[in-house]
């Protein structure tokens, strides 16, 4: 009896100690001391436990605090708090020497401008750092993360992710997938890498679903007052019957607007558009506008009973404007030339090449109706036996057929995880 009185003496004595960096037991209802066979001096504490280390306090249901390494193994309804940071979980430990806590559990990480969520958990004090770990889920100001690892750091306001990574914005209705992204909560700024998808579902006025859906190698979004994404490398874009490929493209969230440089395309409907840069501007998720600038093309099958009729129209730039999802007109400068296939009673009659410095077509129902040639007209008509030969002869210069039209599931072979 005399021997453990000693030992819980020679206990208390360490506790009340004049070290800053030692954990201070301040309340436990059971309280039980020993020494190890390798020397160690541990105690097991239980109900309303509590410790201070200088102004981080740690509460638990039950504790083991190994004195000589300055550590305790913490065991239910686990909390930390320092300063304006609180570290939950349902079990932990908590370092003494390194200022870290780890927590394991339903690990629950409050700062002033975030929680993170997390089976495992560690938070190191002094650099202000989170390491999160297996179901990760981080909420901010605009967003909320998903991820197999995160690392957060608070003095920046910074979030990196590993592996399954997923970024939600509620208020458009967008999420960004990846295996690597680094986001800042304080500028609104997210990058993603490594096979970066995105996928935004909205409603048209009818109520119909409509989906925007992206792949490329790397996708930056600024959530500022910009509303602004650039997509790189590879770039893939499906929303109804409008898809693109491009190299580089520029999204503007809030003005409905897509740029796409380097060797875009664009389907729409039945019509393919190539240029240097192309410009899409959509009003009510509609295409608006599109305006091909330098080495313009545009073509559209003619008829489906002829497969390798294909209207087209060429020039250093060309307009075309579209009304509830109609073709309403295309206008062509510089160097303007068309080509359209004629048809009588649903028969092949020909085709019409016509050239200018400006053409302004007018359609009706998506088809051909007036046409409109401003100065250095030339005109030339090839009658039906002719045609017949080999129609691609007739094929304006510049005229390239892809076959790569990307669909929904180009972008998401399998339905994704939202």
């Amino acid at each position: 009896m005399m021997k453990t009185l000693l030992i819980t003496l020679f206990l208390c004595g360490l506790l009340f100690g004049q070290k800053p960096d030692l954990i201070v037991l301040r309340n436990a209802d059971i309280f039980a001391g020993k020494r190890l066979e390798n020397g160690e001096d541990v105690r097991e504490l239980t109900g309303n436990v509590q410790f201070n280390q200088g102004t981080t306090r740690v509460w638990c249901d039950k504790a083991i605090q190994y004195l000589n390494r300055n550590e305790v193994e913490l065991i239910g309804s686990v909390k930390i708090i320092r300063d304006t940071v609180t570290l939950t979980a349902k079990k932990g430990r908590y370092f003494g020497n390194t200022k870290r806590a780890d927590g394991e559990g339903n690990v629950k990480l409050k700062t002033p401008h975030v929680i993170l969520y997390a089976d495992i958990g560690t938070y190191y004090m002094d650099e202000e750092r989170a390491f999160f770990q297996r179901n990760v889920r981080v909420i901010d100001s605009t967003t909320v993360i998903y991820a197999d690892q995160l690392t957060y750091f608070e003095k920046e306001r910074k979030s990196e992710a590993l592996l399954n990574v997923r970024i939600v914005n509620p208020d458009d209705n967008l999420t960004m997938f990846g295996n690597y992204l680094i986001h800042s909560d304080s500028t609104h700024y997210s990058k993603m890498t490594e096979s970066p998808r995105l996928i935004q579902i909205d409603t048209t006025e009818k109520g119909e679903i409509d989906t925007l859906a992206v792949k490329s190698m790397t996708m930056e979004s600024y959530d500022d007052s910009t509303k602004r994404m650039i997509v790189k490398d590879s770039v893939v874009i499906v929303r109804g019957e409008l898809s693109a490929r491009s190299g580089l493209v520029k999204f503007y969230r809030q003005e409905g607007k897509i740029d796409l440089f380097e060797k875009p395309i664009v389907w729409y409907q039945e019509n393919q558009v190539t240029g240097d840069s192309i410009f899409l501007v959509l009003d009510k998720n509609h295409l608006k506008t599109a305006s091909i600038k330098t080495r313009a093309f545009v073509l559209s099958q003619s008829d489906s009973a002829y497969p390798v009729r294909y209207n087209q129209l060429t020039g250093r730039s060309i307009l075309m404007t579209f009304k509830e999802n109609k073709l309403q007109q295309t206008f062509v400068q510089k160097n303007a030339i068309s080509l359209y296939f004629l048809y009588g009673d649903s028969a092949g009659n020909g085709v019409n090449k016509t050239s200018g410095d400006a053409i302004l077509m007018k359609f009706d129902s998506g088809k051909p109706e007036t046409i409109k040639i401003t100065a250095g007209i030339e005109g030339f008509y090839y009658p039906e036996n002719l045609l017949q030969k080999d129609e691609s002869l007739y094929n304006l210069d510049g005229f390239f057929l892809r076959t790569d039209r990307p669909k929904f599931k180009t972008v998401f072979p399998t339905k994704p995880k939202l």
